[in-house]
């Protein structure tokens, strides 16, 4: 009976413990401290490579020159049909407004080796977006990952990989593929769509994946 009473004690105690340290983290500082990386950055132009996996397409990877000036012009040059989100080339965190979501501290988690905060946003009015997910890195508090829940498009999850810039070099987009309305007269012969599967009413998955080179930043001041 004592060592049961012990155990539970260690266990009372280890749960204490944790939630003691979840109070400790402030979501709103974190959510700053994300904005604030690349608060300064007015433009950038950068080489990408993007590669789309989705069943019912194929398509060779495309080569585009990405030219982004805040905070919303956003030129994608490139020869023939690219399937993107475009939202996934501005930089993320300069898309979210604090005063506009309500931000809640959801714990922690280890994604390939990078131990991030988890942090939900609800947004104060009803619109398309209902909840954004971020996983916001300890160390740099770079965007790890984000997943956003919309109120009629499913969801998307986007995967940010870091080299030597504060903007990834890599980025995974995996979105759900029910719904998606095809630019049939743009895409004209260069694309093979398989349209029995594209019809298929369950539910899938598409994956696009952009690469990104050459990257030339612009700040807004010298000292970043």
């Amino acid at each position: 009976m004592k060592i049961f009473t012990k155990i539970y004690v260690l266990v009372i105690l280890a749960l204490s413990a944790a939630n003691v340290l979840a109070q400790d983290i402030d979501p709103l500082i974190v959510l700053d401290s994300a904005q604030n990386k690349i608060q300064n950055i007015k433009s950038y132009t950068a080489d990408a490579e993007i590669d789309v996996d989705v069943d019912f397409l194929q398509m060779s990877p495309r080569k585009a020159k990405i030219t982004y000036e805040y905070p919303n012009k956003l030129d994608i040059d490139t020869k023939g049909f690219i399937m993107i989100p475009k939202y996934g080339f501005r930089p993320f965190m300069k898309t979210i407004a604090n005063e506009d979501n309500m931000v809640v501290f959801a714990g922690r988690e280890e994604i390939d080796g990078n131990n991030c905060f988890i942090l939900k946003l609800l947004p104060k009015v009803d619109g398309k977006i209902v909840m954004i997910k971020l996983w916001v890195r300890v160390d740099d508090y770079l965007i790890r990952r984000s997943e956003t829940f919309t109120r009629r498009s499913g969801s998307f999850l986007i995967d940010f990989i870091y080299g030597k810039e504060v903007l990834p070099d890599k980025m995974i987009f995996k979105f759900e593929t029910k719904g998606i309305n095809m630019p049939w007269k743009i895409m004209g012969n260069s694309i093979d769509v398989d349209e029995d599967k594209f019809k298929d009413a369950d539910m899938k998955t598409g994956t696009v994946t952009i690469v990104f080179g050459n990257y030339i930043i612009n700040y807004d001041d010298d000292d970043r």
